[in-house]
């Protein structure tokens, strides 16, 4: 039997704010629709959780300025 390299999964968002409009980018690799919405899932679980437990960096934030 090969050994395999397991594939690399990803899914990343991505909003932009311009002029108050929001932009939505999706990218998915290897990623199944419905395994989307479950890391979708989780990560507003880990959200509501750090939200709740009132941490100050919930997000990562980057200015592109």
């Amino acid at each position: 039997m090969e050994n395999q390299k397991p594939k690399e999964k990803a899914l990343t968002v991505k909003f932009k704010v311009i002029n108050n409009n929001i932009q939505t980018q999706v990218s998915i690799k290897n990623v199944s629709p419905q395994e989307a919405i479950g890391l979708l899932e989780t990560a507003k679980d880990q959200l509501l959780e750090n939200l709740r437990k009132n941490k100050k960096e919930v997000f990562t934030v980057q200015n592109d300025e």
